[in-house]
C-alpha cells in the first residue's frame, strides 16, 4: 500500500499540495523527527510486562461549514466510540488520548501514534505529516465519507517523502482494532518500516473478497483516436473564478480562459426571471420526492435558491455562447461564500451534462480535460467525484454535489435524482442527488497536464449509496483490482478521480498517449 515500503518511489505532485494546503505546518515536523527512523531499543525495555502505550490523536476539528461526513457532527460521540472498539479489542495496548501538540511532546514516552483522520478541514494535514515523521511506529486511519480527503492525499504524501506509516480506510472498526493490536508487538528491533509492513499484512487479512463482477452489456461508441485528439486540441473551456481574468493557457493542446465572476454577474443581473422560474419548476418537477428518514437538517433547499440556480444557469448560457464554447469550470464553494456568486451552479451543471456540454465545479483544469477526453472518447459525460475506500466490501465511493442524470449520453435515459441541500446543508444552495445505474463497468481516471500523466483504475458500478455522510451524488464502486493500491497517488494527482461508465480503460490509454501523456494504473 504504501511506496515506502511497498511499491514504487514517485515525486510529489505541486498542484495538489498547494490547492489543499493540508501540509501546513510540515517544516515544524522536520525539526521534530530529529533521529529520524531508529529502532525502538528503550522501549522495549519501558514496556516488559506492561501495556504498549499509544498516543491516540482525533483530527476532528470542526471549524468549517464545509466539511465531512457533515456539519455538526458529533466528534465527541465518535471518538468514544473508537476509543472503546480499541480498549475491548486491544487489551494489551494503552491508547492515551491527545490532540497534535501535546502528542508529539509524549514522544519519548509512547511506544507509538495512532493517528485518526475523522473530519475534511484541510490544516490536519500537517499534524498528520508532523507526528509521523517522529520516528516512531504509526498507524493512520480515516473516517469513511469523513476524512477521507485528508487521509488519501496526506498519507500518499507520506509514501512519496518515504516516512513509513500503516493505513487503514474501512466501514468495519473491527479491522481498525485488528491492526491496532500490532503495536502490542512492538519491540527494541521494531521500527516504522517493520511496524508498517507488519500491519499490512494483518490488513489485507481483512479486505472484503471481491464480488460477482460479471458486468451489464455496454456497448460504448468510440470515437478514432486521431480524431478525439484533433477534437481535444481545438477545445477551449472557461474557468471562472481562479486565476488572472483574460489569461489563456494551455493545457496539452486545449485552451483554458481564466474569468471572473463579474462577467457572470454582469449577465445575471440580465437574465428573465421568468425563464430562471420555469427551469426551477421543471428540475423540481422531474425530481423525486425524498421519502420519510432521519436526515441531517435542512436537506432541501429552499424554493428560491433553486430558482437563482436557473438564473446562474442561464447566465452561463450566455457567457459559454460568448466565447464559443460549451465548456466551464467554476470556482463554485469560493464564489457563493464571497458572494460573488448568487447561487451555485450544481443544477445548472448537471443540465449541461445531461445536454452534451460541461460543467465542472471547482474551477479545476485537471477535471475539466479528464471530463472532456471521456466525452470526446465516448460520448458520455463524466462525473467528478471525491473517493474514498472501504476495503472491508473491496469498494470504492464517488461522491460530488454535481452529477449528471444522463450517464450513458444526451439520448439515453434520465436515471431518477433528487434536489438537495449540499454537503454543507445551507439551504440557499441546490445541488442533484443522482441515482446513478449499477451493474455496469466504469472508468475512472484524471490528467495530471504539469507533470504530463494519467492515472486510471476500474469498477463495477453498484448503484448509489444511501448515506447522509460525505457529498450528494455517491456511486459505489466494486474494484476490479488491487484495492490495497488504492492508497497510492493522491498526492500525485490530487483527491478527485473522473468517472465514466464502459470499459474504456484501453482506449482511453490510447487516448492519453497521442496527447503525449504517461499512463499510471492504479489497483
Amino acid at each position: 500500500m504504501c511506496r515506502c515500503h511497498v511499491h514504487r518511489s514517485c515525486h510529489g505532485c505541486h498542484h495538489a499540495v498547494d490547492r489543499r494546503r493540508f501540509l501546513q505546518g510540515f517544516g515544524a515536523a522536520a525539526a521534530a523527527a530529529a533521529g529520524g527512523l531508529r529502532s525502538l531499543s528503550g522501549m522495549a525495555a519501558d514496556h516488559t510486562g506492561k501495556k504498549a502505550r499509544v498516543a491516540a490523536v482525533f483530527l476532528d476539528s470542526m471549524n468549517t461549514r464545509e466539511i465531512w461526513p457533515y456539519p455538526d457532527f458529533d466528534t465527541k460521540n465518535r471518538r468514544q466510540e473508537v476509543l472503546a472498539a480499541l480498549k475491548k479489542g486491544c487489551p494489551d495496548v494503552e491508547f492515551i488520548p491527545a490532540d497534535a501538540k501535546k502528542a508529539v511532546a509524549m514522544k519519548d514516552e509512547v511506544a507509538g501514534y495512532l493517528v485518526y483522520v475523522m473530519t475534511l478541514v484541510w490544516g490536519q494535514g500537517g499534524p498528520m505529516a508532523q507526528i509521523a515523521q517522529l520516528g516512531k511506529p504509526t498507524l493512520v486511519a480515516d473516517e469513511f465519507l469523513g476524512g477521507s480527503g485528508v487521509f488519501l492525499t496526506g498519507y500518499s504524501r507520506l509514501c512519496s517523502r518515504k516516512i513509513p506509516a500503516a493505513g487503514v480506510s474501512t466501514t468495519r472498526l473491527d479491522d481498525l482494532v485488528t491492526v491496532a493490536r500490532q503495536f502490542a508487538k512492538v519491540g527494541k528491533d521494531t521500527t516504522p518500516a517493520s511496524f508498517a509492513q507488519q500491519c499490512e499484512q494483518v490488513y489485507r487479512k481483512t479486505f472484503g473478497a471481491r464480488g460477482d463482477m460479471k458486468c451489464t452489456e455496454d456497448k460504448v461508441p468510440l470515437t478514432e483516436i486521431s480524431e478525439c485528439v484533433k477534437r481535444f486540441r481545438d477545445s477551449r473551456f472557461l474557468i471562472i473564478g481562479r486565476g488572472r481574468a483574460g489569461q489563456e493557457h494551455d493545457f496539452l493542446g486545449a485552451k483554458g480562459r481564466y474569468l471572473d465572476f463579474s462577467e457572470l454577474s454582469a449577465y445575471y443581473e440580465k437574465v428573465d426571471q421568468e425563464q430562471a422560474a420555469e427551469w426551477a419548476k421543471r428540475w423540481s418537477g422531474q425530481a423525486g420526492k425524498l421519502p420519510a428518514g432521519k436526515y441531517v437538517e435542512p436537506s432541501q433547499p429552499t424554493a428560491e435558491a433553486i430558482r437563482k440556480a436557473g438564473g446562474v444557469y442561464l447566465a452561463t448560457l450566455e457567457l459559454l455562447k460568448k466565447y464559443d464554447t460549451d465548456n466551464v469550470t467554476m470556482n463554485c464553494l469560493g464564489g457563493f461564500s464571497s458572494g460573488k456568486l448568487p447561487s451555485y451552479p450544481c443544477l445548472g451543471f448537471m443540465q449541461l451534462l445531461n445536454d452534451g456540454g460541461q460543467g465542472v465545479c471547482e474551477a479545476m483544469p485537471d477535471d475539466t480535460l479528464s471530463m472532456l477526453m471521456a466525452r470526446i472518447l465516448t460520448g458520455r459525460p463524466g462525473f467528478v467525484s471525491d473517493p474514498a475506500l472501504d476495503t472491508s466490501k473491496n469498494r470504492i465511493v464517488y461522491a460530488h454535489c454535481v452529477g449528471t442524470t444522463k450517464p450513458f449520453g444526451p439520448k439515453s435515459q434520465e436515471n431518477g435524482y433528487r434536489i438537495r441541500t449540499l454537503h454543507n446543508r445551507d439551504p440557499r444552495g441546490a445541488c442533484v442527488e443522482s441515482m446513478l445505474p449499477a451493474g455496469y463497468m466504469t472508468t475512472s481516471f484524471r490528467t495530471n497536464a504539469g507533470r504530463k500523466e494519467l492515472i486510471v483504475h476500474q469498477a463495477k458500478a453498484m448503484g448509489p449509496l444511501d448515506s447522509e455522510h460525505g457529498c450528494r451524488t455517491k456511486l459505489i464502486g466494486e474494484v476490479t483490482g488491487d484495492i490495497g493500491k488504492l492508497f497510492d497517488q493522491w498526492d500525485q494527482f490530487g483527491w478527485h478521480r473522473v468517472t465514466v461508465y464502459g470499459d474504456v480503460k484501453e482506449p482511453l490509454a490510447e487516448f492519453g498517449k497521442a496527447l503525449g501523456l504517461k499512463i499510471i494504473e492504479e489497483a
